[in-house]
């Protein structure tokens, strides 16, 4: 029997942070979503001209605005979902679910750069850091030599 070694526990750990951080990013939109809203009609030239002469809810009456709670419950379905798949794979040793996870992350680290490029409220800026943060630690974790060492043995 093969012991797994504390690099493929931690892969475990950090992917439950990243699902974590989703979930509460997930709450904060939809509590910041005025917020979220704001920003986004202040980088639309023609939603701009609305918030300044109507306000937000002048932006809401007289265009289709992006509907930021439904799509950020959908995907945080889908991505812990996917995440908590492919962790199980992982744990039992499976290479593509090793590559799968790394996929996510270095898409992670670019969505969530995306996201701070964008714009978006401070607070949102910070959760993005974090995830940049939490997608790193994991690509460490899953090329670690002991996690090498353990698919390698497996």
């Amino acid at each position: 029997m093969i012991v797994r070694p504390a690099s493929v526990n931690r892969v475990t750990l950090v992917a439950l942070a990243l699902v974590l951080t989703a979930g509460v990013i997930t709450v904060l939109t939809w509590v910041f979503s005025d917020d979220l809203l704001t920003s986004w009609a202040e980088g639309n030239s023609g939603a701009r001209v609305i918030l300044q002469e109507g306000g937000l809810d002048a932006v809401r009456e007289t265009l289709t605005v992006p509907a930021f709670v439904p799509v950020a419950i959908t995907s945080f379905v889908v991505f812990s979902m996917l995440v908590g798949v492919l962790v199980a794979f992982f744990v039992e040793g499976f290479t593509w679910a090793r590559l799968s996870l790394a996929v996510i992350a270095v898409f992670g680290v670019f969505l969530a750069v995306l996201c701070v490029a964008s714009g978006i409220p401070t607070l949102f800026v910070v959760m993005a850091v974090l995830m940049i943060v939490l997608c790193l630690l994991l690509l460490f974790f899953l090329f670690h030599k002991d996690t090498s060492r353990y698919f390698r043995e497996s």
